[in-house]
């Protein structure tokens, strides 16, 4: 009886052990899985027009500022002004030491005198009295010659008649040949007196006065040149000299320029140059004086490269009352190269790219559709489409980067009307 027992008790927990392991084994049944929907925020493409900026990188500098150098060489005799100075045009700014030079000036100042007196003692002095005493001999010689001839002739005539002899009429014409010569040689003389001798004298006393005049303005212009002057009314820059230096010419001393009205110099490519014009607006951010979106205007645009860089050097003007604007400080300059008239335009941020491909995500019936666009010039958050999408168009603005064709999405806001 025992034994029949502990068999049906083997053959009861064998049959357990079964039934346990054959249950482990079944799977459990499936699941249906909830569809992917996306929030997105949509808008819509618009046909408008989109002027293009361009941002380009300067440098600060004053209005006409220019680097001053002496034009002779010399040592630094005196430092009139200070960095940061105000200066008018014409202000002496550095002095050279002038005594050399004050000396040359004296000699050059003494020989023109004296030219000049030469030249006014021929024309008032000696030529006028020399001139009178040989017209009054010439007039003598004229008398004496008139008298001569008339008493030759008298003399001609009684010789003839034989109421005088050879002997008193050959007196009188030795006479009378005299009378000639001399008034031949007094009418001469007064002649070259008054035609060559008396000109050429003048004119080479004038000539010495014109000459001795070009030496005194090259001693004074050597003289000036010895103080280095304001071009412009402005404020003075940096100072590169100090008393007693010895200055070559050429060698840049000082720098000055009007800081009230700064410039900003920038180069623009040859695409975009022709699309500037001179009195165009400009926006001028400068970060380092804490200015951003401040309005200048374009002053000048070079018709011609710079032969190094190869681009238009294009200055703006800025006003720069309060003064924070400092010459050599970093500028961004934006500009309007070009506008744009009637394009379909989208939000920049709608474009995706995947391996050089752009496409934008449009909605239709809350389904996500990639279309492939071409896109042009992007400006102010905006970018032209070309090719690929029509005016109108619901597009997702955010959450495309999580969007597949074909997916399903949520919008969660919409952009203004179509």
């Amino acid at each position: 009886m025992q034994t029949r027992d502990r068999k049906t008790a083997y053959i009861l927990l064998v049959l357990m052990v079964v039934i346990l392991f054959s249950g482990c084994g079944q799977k459990p049944a499936a699941t249906s899985e909830p569809e992917k929907v996306v929030a997105v925020r949509t808008s819509f493409s618009k046909v408008e027009d989109l002027a293009e900026y361009q941002s380009f990188p300067g440098k600060v500098q004053a209005a006409g500022e220019v680097s001053l150098s002496a034009k002779i060489g010399g040592r630094v005799e005196e430092i009139l002004v200070k960095e940061g100075q105000e200066v008018k045009k014409g202000q002496v700014l550095i002095k050279l030491e002038q005594k050399d030079v004050k000396s040359q000036v004296n000699q050059a100042q003494a020989a023109y005198n004296a030219a000049a007196a030469q030249l006014e003692s021929l024309k008032n002095g000696q030529l006028p009295q020399q001139i009178a005493q040989l017209e009054s001999v010439y007039n003598q010689a004229q008398a004496n010659y008139k008298n001569a001839e008339e008493n030759y002739n008298r003399m001609k005539t009684l010789l003839e008649q034989g109421a005088v002899s050879k002997q008193q009429f050959e007196g009188a014409e030795l006479q009378y040949k005299v009378a000639k010569e001399q008034f031949e040689s007094a009418r001469t003389q007064l002649m070259l007196t008054k035609e060559k001798t008396g000109p050429e004298s003048i004119f080479a006393a004038e000539a010495q006065v014109n000459q001795a005049k070009a030496a005194l303005s090259a001693a004074q212009a050597a003289l000036d040149n010895t103080l280095i002057t304001a071009p412009v009314d402005g404020t003075v820059g940096f100072i590169s000299v100090r008393v007693g230096q010895l200055l070559s010419p050429g060698v840049t001393a000082i720098t000055v320029g009007d800081l009230k009205n700064a410039e900003i110099e920038i180069n623009v490519t040859e695409d975009r140059i022709s699309a500037l014009r001179v009195g165009q607006e400009a926006e001028v951010s400068v970060d380092s004086a804490g200015l951003s979106a401040i309005k200048g205007v374009i002053e000048s645009i070079s018709p011609f490269k710079d032969p190094r860089t190869q681009v238009y050097p294009v200055k703006i003007k800025v006003p720069n009352g309060g003064g924070l604007l400092k010459s050599g400080m970093f500028a961004r300059v934006k500009l309007i190269v070009a506008f744009h008239q009637k394009v379909v335009t989208v939000p920049e941020d709608a474009v995706v790219s995947y391996d050089g491909v752009e496409v934008v995500y449009t909605v239709d019936n809350n389904v996500a559709k990639a279309q492939q666009v071409e896109t042009g010039a992007a400006s102010m958050g905006k970018i032209i489409i070309t090719k690929g999408l029509s005016p109108g168009q619901q597009i997702v603005v955010e959450g495309q980067d999580l969007l597949q064709d074909g997916v399903k999405v949520s919008v969660e806001s919409r952009g203004d009307a179509k």
